[in-house]
């Protein structure tokens, strides 16, 4: 499954549009109104982004990564923890951030980055990275005691990865 509905250079931000939350299409409303700060809300398969009459692409940009970071935060925060009780593992904090070539990294003293655009991604991708990162809280290696790790609560983690290398580009869609 790929998630670019339009090449890259076509996107616009504008109404209409598709964009990416857990994998599922939302598509987006821009509601243009007299304002000075941007509102977004998830509703149905709607991405509604009230914006100020003139903001350009650049400023619905911005706001657009601004929330989706604030998303990936609640989201990516609580899975950790979900997961982080089943292993029996603890973190320090977790950071969101724009990476170019990693969707996520576990620091020797047990603090998660999480990729924000991961969250565009299908669920069950957005949960390997996560599972990825705290088996790295048991082995700080990628032997082959880290992957069984893995795979006791990932067990389809194979194709997870498989779509990461063939999908992750599409995820830079602004």
């Amino acid at each position: 499954m790929s998630l670019r509905e339009k090449p890259l250079s076509q996107l616009r931000l504008e109404s209409g549009e598709v964009l990416y939350y857990l994998g599922e299409k939302r598509i987006l409303c821009v509601i243009r109104e007299q304002r000075s700060r941007a509102r977004i809300k998830c509703v149905m398969d709607r991405l509604l982004m009230w914006v100020p009459y003139e903001a350009d692409y650049e400023w619905r940009q911005k706001q657009l990564e601004k929330w989706y970071r604030k998303e990936a935060q609640a989201v990516f925060t609580q899975k950790a923890k979900d997961y982080a009780q089943i292993l029996g593992v603890g973190f320090q904090e977790i950071r969101i951030k724009d990476q170019k070539s990693r969707w996520g990294s576990c620091s020797s003293l047990g603090n998660l980055n999480f990729n924000w655009r991961l969250l565009m991604a299908p669920e069950p991708v957005c949960d390997y990275v996560i599972i990825h990162e705290l088996c790295h809280l048991l082995h700080m290696d990628h032997s082959a005691a880290f992957w069984r790790e893995v795979e006791k609560l990932c067990p389809a983690y194979k194709e997870y990865r498989k779509w990461l290398r063939e999908n992750g580009k599409t995820l830079y869609i602004f």
